[in-house]
C-alpha cells in the first residue's frame, strides 16, 4: 500500500507540478508574458538537479533502507518543502564543484563514443542498404591482398600461394612427402 502512495506523491509533488511550472516558464519566455523571475528558475533548475541525483540513488537505496516506501514519502515531502535547496547547497554542489574537470572528460569521451557509433552506425546501415544492383562493377576498386607468410619451425617463411589450397598436414609431414 505504501508503494502506491510512494508513488504517487512522487508523481504529483516531484514531476508533474514541477513540469508544468518549467512548461509555464517556457511558455511565458516565448510569449513575453508573465517572464518566472530568475529565482524561480533557479528553484526548478535545482529541484530537476536534486530530484535527478534523488532517482540515481534510490535503485541503491531500497534493497537497504528499511520501510523503504514510508521514508521515500517524508523525504519527498521535505524536498518539496526546500529541502531541495539545503540537498543541492551542501552535498551535490561542493561534489559537482570538486569533480567538474573529471566529469566534463567522462562526459567528452562518452560524446566521442556516442559519435563514433553513431557514424559507425550509418556506415554499416548505408552499407546494408545500398542496392547491388546500382554498383558499377568498372568502378570499384580491385582490392589486392598479399600472400600470408606461413612461418614453420627451423625453416625459412614459406609464401602460400593463394591457387593451392592449403592442406590441414603439418610443414613436417609436407616435407617428408616432398621427399
Amino acid at each position: 500500500m505504501f508503494g502506491i502512495l510512494a508513488f504517487v506523491t512522487e508523481t504529483a509533488l516531484m514531476m508533474l507540478e514541477p513540469v508544468y511550472q518549467t512548461f509555464k516558464g517556457l511558455e511565458a519566455n516565448e510569449t513575453g508574458e508573465g517572464n518566472l523571475d530568475p529565482e524561480e528558475w533557479r528553484q526548478l533548475l535545482i529541484h530537476w538537479i536534486v530530484y535527478g541525483a534523488f532517482r540515481a540513488v534510490e535503485s541503491l537505496a531500497r534493497p537497504w533502507v528499511p520501510f523503504y516506501d514510508m521514508v521515500k514519502i517524508g523525504t519527498i515531502v521535505w524536498l518539496r518543502a526546500g529541502g531541495s535547496d539545503t540537498v543541492y547547497q551542501t552535498i551535490i554542489r561542493p561534489f559537482l564543484v570538486e569533480h567538474e574537470p573529471d566529469i566534463d572528460q567522462w562526459i567528452e569521451q562518452l560524446n566521442r563514443t556516442r559519435d563514433t557509433m553513431a557514424s559507425a552506425t550509418s556506415a554499416l546501415s548505408s552499407a546494408v542498404t545500398a542496392d547491388p544492383d546500382s554498383i558499377n562493377d568498372s568502378e570499384q576498386e580491385e582490392m589486392t591482398v598479399p600472400e600470408p607468410a606461413i612461418p614453420s619451425s627451423g625453416s625459412p617463411a614459406v609464401t602460400a600461394n593463394p591457387a593451392e589450397p592449403i592442406s590441414g598436414e603439418t610443414n613436417e609431414e609436407q616435407r617428408r612427402k616432398d621427399q
